[in-house]
C-alpha cells in the first residue's frame, strides 16, 4: 500500500481562503461557516479543520491578508498617475467598496466589541489610515497643479474617506447612494476641488 502524501497545511489555507471570500462574496460574513466552506471548496468539513482551528480563527485570518490585499491595492491607485480627478476619486471608491476588509472588520468588532484585528493590522504595517493615502494623493495631484492650491487636501482627505466608510456601512433607513449617485457626488467634489480647466 503507498503511503498517503503528507498534507500541505499552507496550501489547503490558500485554497480555503480563496473559498472563503467566494462564500462572503455570495452569502456575506455571517453565511461563512466552516460547513459552508467545506461546501464551497469540494471537501469534508473536517478539512477545514485540519487548516483552521476554529471559524475564529479562520475570520482572523481571513481578515488579515484581506487588509494587507486592500492597503496594497489603494497604494497602487495612489502612485498610478493620470486621470481625471473625478475618475480617480471613483476608483479609490471601487477599491474598497469591491473589498471584504471592511465588512470582516465591521463583523469582527461587532462579534467580539473588539477592534483587535483593525489595531494589530495597523500597528504592524500591514495597514494605514485611508484618510492618510487620500490626503497625499490629494497633495501630489495639488503639486502636480491639478488640485487648487488652496484647498486643504487634509481636511479633504478626510471628509472622502469618512464619506465612503459611510457609504459602505449604510443601512436601512438611510441607504448608500447607488453606483450613479456616487459618480455624481463624486464628480461634484471633484469640480470644486480641480484647477479650472483642468477637469
Amino acid at each position: 500500500m503507498t503511503p498517503r502524501p503528507a498534507l500541505d497545511v499552507d496550501a489547503l489555507r490558500t485554497t480555503l481562503l480563496a473559498h472563503a471570500r467566494t462564500v462572503i462574496a455570495r452569502d456575506g460574513v455571517d453565511g461563512l461557516t466552516m460547513r459552508a466552506l467545506a461546501s464551497e471548496a469540494g471537501m469534508a468539513v473536517g478539512m477545514s479543520y485540519k487548516a483552521f482551528s476554529s471559524r475564529e480563527d479562520l475570520l482572523g485570518e481571513l481578515t488579515w491578508r484581506s487588509l494587507a490585499d486592500l492597503a496594497r491595492e489603494l497604494d497602487e491607485w495612489a502612485a498610478r498617475p493620470g486621470g481625471t480627478l473625478a475618475d480617480r476619486l471613483l476608483e479609490f471608491s471601487d477599491v474598497q467598496l469591491a473589498s471584504d476588509a471592511p465588512a470582516l472588520v465591521a463583523h469582527l468588532s461587532r462579534s467580539t466589541g473588539d477592534d483587535g484585528p483593525l489595531r494589530v493590522a495597523v500597528e504592524a504595517g500591514v495597514t494605514r489610515s485611508w484618510a492618510t493615502v487620500m490626503t497625499d494623493f490629494l497633495a501630489a495631484r495639488q503639486r502636480d497643479g491639478d488640485v487648487r492650491d488652496d484647498v486643504d487636501v487634509e481636511a479633504f482627505g478626510f471628509l472622502l474617506t469618512a464619506a465612503l466608510h459611510h457609504v459602505m456601512v449604510a443601512e436601512e433607513p438611510f441607504p448608500a447612494p447607488d453606483r450613479t449617485t456616487l459618480s455624481r457626488y463624486v464628480a461634484a467634489v471633484a469640480a470644486q476641488l480641480t484647477v479650472h480647466g483642468k477637469v
